[in-house]
């Protein structure tokens, strides 16, 4: 059971929106909307049948990562067969986007007010008042091979799509599959609900979705490709360069700046990263995921084993060669440091060791990105207790002022601020750091 005993040690005040008050007193220079949302990042929602209620109303969570199906064993009181449908995320009210994560012991639970309106409440006390963005209507429209366009692309807000480009991991058949990944738990269960899943993304299917989603909204902000690894990355990449060329034609076609972005295991070869550039993809993050190199092997043991920590790095650098500063990061997972068996005893010291990354990665003009780790159903540490709200405040804070200072967030492309649901990187450039830019407003 993940409850708070050992995890959030600094209080002893461990209920309701009192501890939301006393987290906000321990960082009162950071924002309480950034407190909230990094505490049930951490802890996860409560199902009830509201959230299937709002999945109805706003943009689904479908990707394979899915937790809103019967076989998750956080639902209750779900009939055999039934589908849930699930909210990608839920906003705040200052507008700050939190992906909505199941936890059956989580303290969080969304509820509706007597007026209508919408209550995240922990331990039974409202914490603040919350909403979900309308579903657009392209969601449900099929592409002519007759795919539906939410399996294709998901909204993370009306302005951002994300697509899993590859939807299975070749680590998971040696069994080396990064331990906080469910990617392929969920595969074969998706084909038993009834939905015809294929291993990868079409590019003609991709075309056809983005394109609808223009004509609806109006402008896509930004396109976002992550997914799963083959070991021969030149196959990897070459299914990617088909992706973003067919996007890009539409993109042009349309006279619409999309900006693309993808996260892959990025070969470090500067013809098929020149590639890539002129298939249209704008910003490129192979993602090391783990920083420190003695826990490669029990954290991300396919990448130690097929690929290499060194080879992250040099894609790192030679792209950065060809997309240029600003336009590389990579993303590492904050909290499976603390859990590892050859991790950090003590917060104080994985928090050193985050901060010398990102001093790292920045003075090579790469950018470190981070996603706060979520216990997932499904995945190998599916058991583990993550490490405490203060220690991802705290690492996320180090994180802002080394952006801040090393001017990193001037030179970088600002995507909208309500596509990133389960990192804080953007809430703090938003609202510590104030950026008023088109996309942080």
């Amino acid at each position: 059971m993940r409850g708070e005993k050992a995890v959030n040690r600094y209080s002893e005040v461990r209920k309701g929106s009192r501890f939301i008050d006393e987290l906000c007193q321990r960082f009162p220079d950071i924002p309480r909307s950034i407190v909230i949302k990094s505490d049930v990042l951490r802890n996860g929602t409560r199902f009830t049948p509201l959230i299937h209620e709002l999945g109805q109303q706003s943009f689904p969570h479908f990707l394979i990562w899915n937790p809103g199906h019967v076989w998750n064993p956080d639902l209750k009181d779900v009939e055999e067969g039934q589908i849930i449908t699930v909210p990608w995320k839920f906003d705040l009210s200052d507008g700050t986007p939190v992906v909505i994560r199941f936890d059956r012991d989580s303290p969080y639970e969304i509820t509706r007010q007597e007026d209508g309106r919408l209550s995240l409440q922990r331990d039974g006390e409202s914490v603040e008042e919350v909403s979900v963005e309308p579903a657009t209507e392209w969601l449900y429209k099929t592409t002519s091979s007759g795919t539906l366009m939410t399996s294709v692309f998901m909204s993370w807000s009306r302005l951002g799509l994300l697509a899993c480009a590859l939807r299975y991991c070749e680590y998971t058949k040696t069994g080396d599959q990064c331990v906080y990944c469910c990617l392929d738990a969920s595969i074969e269960e998706f084909k038993d609900r009834g939905f015809q899943y294929t291993m990868s993304i079409q590019p003609e299917d991709a075309a056809e979705t983005y394109r609808a989603a223009q004509e609806e909204v109006g402008f896509i902000e930004s396109v976002a490709m992550t997914g799963g690894s083959l070991r021969n990355t030149n196959k990897e990449m070459e299914h990617y360069v088909a992706i973003f060329g067919a996007l890009d034609k539409v993109r042009k076609e349309m006279g619409k700046p999309t900006w693309f972005a993808g996260c892959m295991t990025a070969r470090p070869d500067l013809s098929i990263l020149r590639e890539l550039r002129e298939a249209g993809l704008d910003s490129i993050a192979p993602n090391m995921d783990c920083w420190e190199e003695s826990l490669w092997p029990e954290i991300v043991p396919g990448k130690h084993k097929y690929v290499g920590r060194d080879y992250w790095i040099e894609s790192l650098t030679k792209s950065l060669e060809i997309f240029g500063k600003g336009n590389v990061a990579s993303v590492f997972v904050v909290g499976p440091e603390m859990s590892a068996s050859t991790g950090f005893k003590r917060e104080e010291d994985g928090i050193a060791s985050w901060t010398r990354c990102f001093e790292w990665l920045l003075e090579r003009d790469i950018i470190p990105a981070t996603s706060q780790w979520q216990v997932e159903v499904g995945s190998p540490w599916s058991d583990r207790v993550p490490p405490s709200t203060d220690y991802f405040l705290s690492v996320a804070r180090a994180r802002h002022r080394i952006m801040e200072d090393s001017g990193m967030h001037r030179d970088m492309h600002h995507n909208y601020y309500k596509n990133a649901a389960w990192s804080t990187d953007v809430d703090f450039r938003r609202l510590v750091g104030g950026c008023r830019c088109d996309n942080c407003r």
